[in-house]
């Protein structure tokens, strides 16, 4: 199912995919872990506008293109992992002799841990955290971290019911499709968040997640639990096409199935995502 992009557009990295047994149970088990993670579902058929390109499916980190240094913008959004996989100390300020708390080589759904630094002081880098309250952030030591830059950067407009797919180096709109945002009750959060976790689903017609969920770092400011698990959101299909366009959510943004799979080439995990 997958097509092969050219050898430029491919991010060359270790690859992380979720792999489903067909097992019935396992399935099942998938099915209850996105429940209790994420909020529920909808979505209809669209036409998105593609880039010309074509891509491979890839579930996968952001190449490691470089090491901190003085050639990466103090700006720029900056997508790091810990060395070696393990462990990354977080610190209070820059500078700080005492880590205030570590961030585990894995989250919850067995992701590789990414985080993305949107703020360089010297060898530190500040980056958002996946905990709540959403926004909250930690600094990072450089020498402790690889770092990528990211490709692309996804868009959600909540007045709009807007999602856009825009690629940093030049602002091109690469893919656009209505969506599914919160309801009232339960909005869908604002902020600046990024990808954590790529999670292929039982099949977009049984689904309430449609084909892929991307977990986000963001969480809702209402419901402090979701199932048996955190309150967080995600960007993903739905069973519901009706939901498109209008606001029943739990706070996750709902896009068409065709939709999900054509964003899954491009959110790698670290993408950062806007939503206003």
């Amino acid at each position: 199912m997958a097509v092969q992009p050219p050898d430029n557009e491919r991010v060359e990295a270790p690859r992380y995919r979720l792999k489903l047994a067909l097992s019935g149970v396992v399935v099942a088990g998938i099915a209850f872990v996105l429940i209790t993670v994420f909020g529920i579902t909808a979505a209809p058929a669209v036409t998105p506008q593609t880039d010309p390109r074509p891509v491979t499916i890839a579930s996968q980190l952001p190449a490691i293109t470089q090491r901190v240094g003085a050639s990466l913008p103090t700006d720029s959004p900056v997508v790091v992992a810990a060395q070696n996989g393990g462990s990354l100390a977080l610190y209070p300020a820059p500078g700080a002799a005492t880590p205030s708390g570590t961030l585990p080589p894995r989250d919850e759904l067995g992701s590789p841990s990414v985080l993305l630094a949107v703020q360089r002081s010297g060898d530190w880098l500040r980056a958002l955290l996946p905990t709540r309250p959403n926004g909250a952030s930690a600094w990072v030591r450089a020498q402790d971290v690889t770092t990528s830059v990211p490709t692309y950067e996804v868009e959600v407009s909540l007045s709009a019911r807007q999602l856009q797919l825009v690629r940093l180096r030049d602002g091109a709109v690469i893919l656009t499709s209505p969506v599914g945002i919160g309801a009232p009750s339960t909005p869908t959060p604002t902020g600046e968040f990024f990808v954590r976790d790529l999670d292929w689903t039982s099949g977009a017609a049984t689904s309430a997640y449609g084909p892929i969920a991307f977990g986000l770092s963001g969480h809702s400011d209402v419901l402090m639990q979701f199932g048996t698990g955190d309150g967080r959101i995600a960007i993903h299909g739905t069973y519901e096409p009706a939901s498109i366009g209008g606001d029943i959510s739990n706070g996750c943004v709902h896009v068409p199935n065709a939709f999900d799979l054509e964003l899954a080439p491009y959110l790698t995990l670290g993408t950062p995502v806007l939503i206003s």
